[in-house]
């Protein structure tokens, strides 16, 4: 089959369905044979770039989206997606630079006004951050980028109810079941509500089962809400180990000074060894994990 890149190419139209459903390894195979034929292609560099990208393969990705723009393709999708990756890695200064290309070649993008205030407050410039913010929502409410960073911003805050309100939107104009249900998943982790989160994630994992940061993700709620970790739990729920330690103190001086010695000696039989419980309780989990225990 010829690989000619062209929108009447059969390759050519599989590699973009599956780059436009979200099976971003699948759709980099399928890709890769056409770059090696046009490699000053800089549209289809940036589509391998972003596929790595989501792949977590973030070297890759910036390599490519390079290229892309030393072969001339200035989209301001190439900004954002060196300014993410930059702020990936830590590399704030350089992010912020090419947020700013992109808006300079766009100040109206909403998008890449939108990833450029979550930077802003990431970095602690919080009032920067909100104008920008703002100036998103108000651009391009209806934005699937834009609602995204709106959520997390909300979730920075703590806003509850303005990120439910959030949420409601972005479902309803989100092209991903997966995106959709990483959402949920982390209003349910917000709330507490560990065993829904989990749902959710065991969900999107069905959907995208290469998608490695979700199966972590479901292996960390997994080791919450172990029953091992039941003690864990009691002890961060109620104020966690200094507020016990101080407690514990205090009562075992409160029954000194009341000559309650039987009573101090009961509490700290109880107490050591809880501590060294919620202490060795990692090693537990992982002996009950290689037995083939509770998941």
């Amino acid at each position: 089959m010829s690989l000619i890149r062209d929108e009447n190419n059969v390759a050519w139209q599989e590699a973009m369905h599956l780059y436009q459903m979200g099976r971003y390894e699948q759709a980099k195979e399928k890709f890769m044979p056409f770059l090696a034929r046009s490699q000053e292609d800089g549209q289809l560099l940036f589509f391998v770039a972003y596929c790595s990208f989501k792949l977590d393969q973030l070297d890759e990705a910036e390599t490519f989206a390079r290229e892309a723009l030393r072969v001339g393709y200035f989209g301001e999708e190439v900004y954002s997606l060196l300014g993410i990756i930059c702020k990936a890695k830590g590399a704030y200064a350089e992010a912020e630079e090419f947020f700013l290309t992109g808006l300079s070649h766009n100040p109206q993008d909403g998008d890449l006004l939108a990833q450029y205030a979550y930077l802003m407050l990431v970095t602690g410039y919080e009032e920067k951050a909100k104008l920008l913010m703002a100036e998103a929502m108000r651009i391009d409410p209806e934005s699937e980028v834009v609602l995204h960073y709106h959520y997390h911003f909300l979730r920075a805050y703590d806003e509850v109810e303005a990120q439910q309100e959030t949420i409601r939107k972005y479902n309803e104009i989100a092209g991903s079941d997966v995106d959709k249900l990483l959402k949920m998943g982390l209003a349910a982790l917000d709330r507490g509500h560990y065993r829904e989160a989990r749902e959710c994630y065991r969900q999107a994992y069905l959907m995208d089962p290469g998608n490695k940061q979700l199966l972590q993700a479901i292996e960390e709620i997994d080791e919450i809400i172990h029953p091992v970790f039941l003690p864990n739990r009691l002890l961060h729920k109620t104020g966690g180990p200094v507020i016990w330690w101080i407690c514990f103190i205090g009562a075992l001086f409160l029954c000194s000074r009341l000559d309650w010695n039987t009573a101090g000696e009961i509490l700290a039989m109880v107490y050591i060894p809880f501590c060294i419980y919620t202490w060795v309780s990692p090693l537990i989990y992982r002996g009950v994990r290689k037995l083939g225990g509770y998941r």
